[in-house]
């Protein structure tokens, strides 16, 4: 029994992580309870931060605007 709620309990963790990552912490959540919160923790801490689209698209647009001539 104890097993089982560990097992679920790392799993939440897991999906807590990935959400502050910007993931999905429910898809994560899920993939850490049916396959493993170890192998979930691993794939989610190798992935990249996810960003929101504002933040590419002001990443695009800074480089344009400090190259511009004075």
């Amino acid at each position: 029994m104890f097993a089982i709620v560990a097992w679920i309990t790392c799993s939440f963790a897991v999906g807590l992580f990935a959400n502050a990552l910007g993931r999905s912490g429910a898809v994560w959540f899920i993939f850490s309870l049916i396959l493993s919160p170890s192998l979930g923790l691993m794939v989610v801490a190798v992935l990249d931060k996810k960003w929101t689209r504002s933040a590419r698209v002001m990443t695009a647009i800074a480089p344009a605007v400090v190259s511009l001539p004075i």
